[in-house]
């Protein structure tokens, strides 16, 4: 299946964002380390990696729960260096707190750890993403960048997540994280769950992400990330892109 879908991303011009699970990353051997970094390299690939998210929570009042989702952060660093990767993103791990209150908590308990890996990411010439999830609004991935204190350090805009929790213009979030877009998650839904489905199957309005976009300088343009979950939805989301003229 790898050697598959990395011969379709190569016949479209595209790079993979590679997924590893807390279980991934616990027990991934040499052998298939090796052997991705191969696949990578017979390609020509500049992948992003994406790190676990079950399970985890780098601000967590568990100290056991924190140390592992920290250990394992390390570790996908690690991988990522490995396979000459230049950017990995990560959910932060707060999830849907409804109190301001309980996040600011939540930072002070984590922003220790978070300088720490942008720091190790910056040693390995990498940059983290920190991706928004039940954001409903762009200030606490603010506020998370505030504390990481690191030029390293940026955001991952997923246009799914955006669509189905945030009630704001995407102009907003644009206006208040803009310099700071790192990577954008593009894929579509209906508001009725992330489904991932093609681009313009959904009800998500582009115009504005494409406005935004071209008007950015060429090396200030995020990576565009397609998250589609079927090689049908991946070439229509192809086919409508090119029709944006990015």
């Amino acid at each position: 299946m790898t050697g598959e879908a990395f011969a379709l991303l190569a016949e479209y011009g595209m790079f993979p964002e590679l997924y590893f699970s807390s279980r991934d990353v616990d027990n991934i051997s040499e052998d298939f380390l090796g052997f991705l970094k191969q696949q990578i390299d017979s390609y020509n690939f500049r992948p992003s990696l994406h790190a676990p998210f079950m399970e985890q929570d780098i601000g967590s009042v568990n100290d056991g729960l924190q140390q592992r989702t920290y250990r394992r952060l390390q570790n996908t660093l690690d991988m990522a260096a490995r396979l000459g990767s230049q950017r990995i993103v990560i959910h932060p791990g707060y999830g849907d707190m409804p109190d301001d209150g309980e996040f600011m908590q939540w930072l002070k308990r984590a922003g220790g750890l978070l300088r720490s890996l942008c720091q190790k990411a910056c040693e390995l010439g990498l940059q983290i993403a920190f991706e928004n999830i039940y954001d409903s609004n762009p200030e606490r991935l603010y506020l998370l960048l505030d504390a990481a204190e690191s030029e390293c350090a940026g955001i991952c805009f997923d246009t799914g997540h955006y669509n189905l929790f945030s009630p704001l213009p995407m102009q907003s979030w644009f206006g208040r994280l803009g310099k700071n877009i790192l990577v954008c998650h593009i894929h579509d839904n209906d508001r009725s769950g992330d489904q991932h489905l093609a681009i313009g199957d959904g009800s998500l309005d582009y115009n504005p992400l494409i406005e935004w976009y071209k008007q950015l300088d060429t090396d200030k343009k995020p990576v565009m990330t397609l998250e589609a979950l079927n090689r049908a939805d991946v070439i229509t989301s192809v086919t409508r892109i090119k029709e944006w003229n990015l």
